[in-house]
């Protein structure tokens, strides 16, 4: 078992390519379902990764293009120019956030994905 904190990369490149549980395990046994506990990054330092690796942020968006389900997801997709992420209820978009930039709406799909918003 790893020593905790967890460093900062390791934390970014889980979170983009959504393999965080299996990253904390490696670091906390039996870790709380709320893991963000464990992590140490907040939203801007999520944004500079992603401005500075933008493959990262395309590759993340277009996985998250092709989810087909309309109920109690988040979602993301591109409209007028604009990222938009949605957290979705039988179909209907709520809490609708447009971003101008791929790397803050990719920040803000993993952040409410795991519940770091």
């Amino acid at each position: 078992m790893k020593s905790l904190p967890i460093p900062e990369i390791e934390q970014l490149n889980a979170l983009v390519s959504g393999s965080l549980y299996q990253l904390v395990s490696d670091y906390v046994e039996n870790p709380s379902p709320a893991l963000k506990k464990y992590l140490t990054i907040n939203r801007e330092i999520l944004i500079g990764f992603l401005l500075k690796n933008p493959d990262r942020a395309e590759a993340y968006f277009q996985k998250q293009e092709q989810v087909k389900a309309t109920h109690d997801v988040e979602k993301m997709w591109e409209e007028n120019e604009e990222y938009i992420v949605a957290s979705m209820d039988h179909g209907n978009a709520r809490s609708v956030r447009r971003f101008k930039s791929l790397a803050e709406a990719v920040a803000e799909h993993v952040l409410v994905s795991y519940g770091m918003y």
